[in-house]
């Protein structure tokens, strides 16, 4: 996968971990964490730091609730994750969590790229609708599925055996009556997808619809039309959304001047990047740190 950089993310077998309050180093300590892990959201051998704020994940994750509720992050949206829903975040994409309930159960796994390189999975799907829906009679065959993959998890000798598994997860999940309803994405739909790949790539070197519009060979009337019936905004919205949500993580960094962060995002006036980023948030960018330091 090209290297993303500008957002702060989440790498290697120490990634994962600075999000925590406090974890179980005999439990996050495996080799093979990096690669592949999973966790029940109720176990008590971790507690994560909340709220998580954007970052981009290197690995792809899923998160599946049977109880109470969660409130992640996806690209630009928020989305409310409760009982007997799965939300996925495929790698490369900026992702948080800004709420858990104290009732919540269910699991959290992720994987790299290469741990099921031979599988050729292909999670792209998800960057428009990450989040399905199940019912009661597929969750006991889910769960199954994620409780043998935890047990397994113990010997990291297993790790074969869990790639079956997993393989056999994900293709579970793509069966899914609500998955199978938009297996067939129509045209805008993909023409949309495929838009918002291209701004984790090149947000802060590009801003213009055109340029991204002669990326995907259709006219800039068009990819806003496409858009827009997609996610009822424009596609210049979402450009300037993209925008702010870059200069928001890279906010999080405190050896970052405001003038660097608005370089850092390809806007070279200070005072251009404060009147946007005031406009869009209602916070100047001075306003908004100072509202950061008092939520941690």
């Amino acid at each position: 996968m090209k290297k993303l950089k500008n957002i702060p993310t989440l790498k290697d077998d120490d990634g994962f971990k600075v999000i925590m309050s406090y974890f179980d180093p005999k439990e996050y300590s495996k080799k093979n964490f990096v690669d592949f892990y999973i966790h029940g959201l109720s176990d008590d051998t971790y507690e994560l730091k909340m709220p998580l704020p954007p970052h981009r994940q290197t690995n792809h994750s899923i998160i599946l609730v049977t109880k109470g509720s969660i409130v992640a992050g996806a690209g630009f949206d928020q989305f409310t994750v409760g009982q007997n829903m799965i939300i996925v975040v495929p790698a490369g994409q900026i992702t948080s969590l800004s709420f858990m309930s104290d009732d919540i159960e269910g699991f959290y796994l992720h994987f790299s790229d290469d741990y099921l390189s031979r599988n050729k999975i292909d999670l792209s799907d998800w960057l428009i609708r990450p989040v399905i829906k199940f019912d009661d009679a597929d969750s006991e065959h889910l769960i199954m599925l994620l409780k043998r993959m935890q047990k397994l998890n113990e010997n990291e000798a297993n790790a074969d055996i869990i790639k079956l598994y997993l393989s056999t997860f994900i293709a579970e999940m793509e069966q899914l009556s609500d998955f199978r309803l938009r297996i067939n994405f129509p045209a805008h739909d993909r023409l949309t997808m495929e838009f918002k790949r291209l701004l984790n790539y090149h947000i802060t070197k590009d801003k213009s619809v055109s340029f991204y519009a002669s990326e995907l060979n259709v006219t800039p009337n068009h990819l806003n039309k496409s858009v827009k019936f997609t996610l009822g905004r424009s596609a210049s919205a979402l450009i300037d959304e993209m925008l702010i949500l870059e200069a928001k993580v890279l906010m999080q960094k405190n050896n970052l001047s405001i003038g660097e962060i608005a370089f850092e995002i390809g806007i070279d006036d200070v005072s251009y990047f404060g009147r946007f980023f005031k406009k869009h948030t209602g916070f100047t960018p001075t306003e908004y740190r100072k509202v950061i330091d008092l939520s941690e």
